[in-house]
């Protein structure tokens, strides 16, 4: 059996503090990844810490990058057990749009769409939970019954048989996980 892993955080910076008054939930950003040492995720969010408007597809490091400027970032880990068939697509999409990172920008108009339950889908632009939505789909792995620029983090763990392996401030992830 293998594993790909959904992260869920709430940073704390203007923008996820702004959307987290407007959602109301606990986590408003999502990653996924398959590192089974719960390090590396990839997402689409900022590419410039202090000018949120650019952004892209990332790789997300815990402790690293925006996380390293804000400790008190929460989050959820969860796995999605999976059989190696469908594991070895879900890496194949994933390296698909990792290799062409370059090509893919923030669905800025996704964020508000998903406000107004407005479907805003464009080929190199996602939101977040977007992104984790579509690798998921395009892997044969799940879908949602909705347009993926409609999904939000906070509907992830709906996922069937996905299981939370943490949860807790994200500084505290290493210290836990190297036990």
């Amino acid at each position: 059996m293998k594993y790909i892993y959904i992260m869920l955080t709430q940073v704390g910076t203007l923008v996820s503090k702004s959307i987290k008054l407007y959602t109301k939930a606990k986590y408003n950003h999502a990653s996924i990844g398959v590192d089974p040492e719960l390090q590396v995720f990839y997402s689409f969010a900022r590419r410039v810490r202090y000018f949120p408007i650019i952004g892209g597809l990332i790789t997300e490091v815990v402790n690293e990058g925006m996380f390293k400027y804000y400790p008190q970032t929460e989050c959820a880990i969860y796995a999605l057990p999976v059989d190696e068939a469908a594991y070895n697509r879900f890496c194949t999409v994933l390296q698909k749009y990792t290799r062409e990172s370059h090509k893919y920008r923030y669905n800025l108009l996704g964020l508000f769409g998903c406000m107004f339950n407005k479907p805003f889908q464009y080929e190199y632009r996602n939101t977040c939970a977007e992104f984790v939505a579509k690798v998921l789909h395009e892997a044969g792995i799940y879908s949602f019954n909705k347009h993926f620029s409609l999904v939000r983090p906070d509907e992830l763990p709906g996922i069937p048989r996905l299981q939370k392996v943490y949860e807790g401030l994200m500084r505290e992830l290493e210290i836990k996980h190297a036990v």
